[in-house]
């Protein structure tokens, strides 16, 4: 369980912290996620270089909170622990997606 849960729902807004660790062929980055223990390589800035930081926001598709992680998709989906993240609540429909059933 992790240490600290923020009150996260489906469809908020998670900014996700990223170091790029290291430059490589074809304009992409070995690059690490807070929060998310694995290696993983993405498209980066042309003019980005080692040690550089970037915010990557993203919409959560899934909220364990008993684990106290999120998931969200870049390029496919990946899951960070909540105390990593930062959130940006969605602000609530004025008009519901669908209309009511008749």
């Amino acid at each position: 369980m992790a240490d600290k849960t923020t009150d996260i729902d489906i469809g908020d807004e998670i900014t996700l912290e990223i170091t790029i660790v290291k430059l490589l062929d074809g304009g992409r980055a070995s690059v690490q996620i807070a929060g998310y223990d694995f290696p993983f390589s993405m498209a980066v800035p042309p003019k980005s270089k080692p040690g550089d930081h970037l915010e990557l926001t993203r919409e959560a598709v899934r909220v364990d909170d008993d684990l106290g992680t999120v998931t969200v998709v870049i390029g496919w989906p990946i899951t960070v622990r909540q105390a990593s993240v930062g959130v940006t609540k969605v602000p609530p429909r004025k008009k519901p997606l669908r209309d009511k059933a008749t």
